[in-house]
């Protein structure tokens, strides 16, 4: 499945997302703990993840992991002007790719745990995640998770996808129980099967009261403190 072409591309279009998909390819191979899959996310995932994200007017909207920009051609189309947006993007080749594919918005080459630099004091209302979760060690989630709560705004909305057969990896498993245990509220779509592989959308909202989060309260979840480094998991 090949997705449609944007406003933005409306000529030769199948070749670009050829391209897309063989660069993607490319990145995978050479860093497949970061880059987490084989292929972008289908049309269909990327309509899905976009229709629910809860989008207000003049609120900010991060994306992390963007890849090739999959999502953010859909979350821009929803944006319409009415909101701030902003991508961060550990892979070089993929954000250089994202501000030629979209000029004018805010690209940030960076790992996702250091988005709260970037915003300058600014509090995202939707936190939009392209993060291979299942791939992350323990330390690695924790880190990236605490950013997602320390830069979202009280009731804002954190989504992203998650393949289905990755839900038996002991690394999902924990993941989602920290949505559970740091979000007021999770819930998930149906299985989106025009995928590959099929995947489901996650949806987790933060408590409008700060003391539901307080800094450094998730490496407490793994038995260790902020000042320590996160223990290794057995057989890891």
């Amino acid at each position: 499945m090949i997705d449609s072409a944007s406003s933005l591309l409306n000529t030769g279009a199948p070749l670009f997302f050829m391209n897309s998909r063989l660069r993607f390819f490319g990145e995978f191979a050479r860093n497949p703990l970061t880059t987490g899959a084989l292929l972008p996310s289908s049309v269909t995932l990327a309509n899905v993840v976009a229709k629910n994200c809860e989008i207000t007017p003049g609120g900010l909207v991060v994306e992390l992991g963007p890849g090739t920009g999959a999502f953010t051609n859909r979350i821009l189309n929803r944006l319409n002007g009415d909101a701030q947006f902003m991508a961060v993007e550990i892979n070089r080749t993929h954000a250089d790719l994202l501000r030629r594919r979209f000029p004018g918005c805010e690209v940030i080459h960076d790992s996702a745990e250091n988005m709260a630099r970037h915003l300058d004091g600014r509090k995202a209302a939707c936190i939009v995640s392209g993060l291979p979760w299942g791939n992350m060690f323990p330390r690695k989630q924790d880190q990236v998770l605490q950013a997602v709560l320390e830069s979202l705004a009280p009731g804002g909305q954190f989504l992203g996808f998650a393949y289905v057969h990755a839900a038996c990896f002991p690394s999902s498993f924990r993941f989602r129980a920290l949505l559970k245990k740091y979000f007021e509220r999770t819930d998930s779509t149906p299985i989106v099967w025009r995928n590959l592989p099929p995947a489901i959308v996650f949806r987790c909202w933060k408590s409008r009261s700060p003391a539901k989060t307080e800094p450094g309260e998730i490496n407490s979840f793994s038995g260790t403190s902020a000042s320590r480094p996160a223990r290794k998991n057995r057989g890891s």
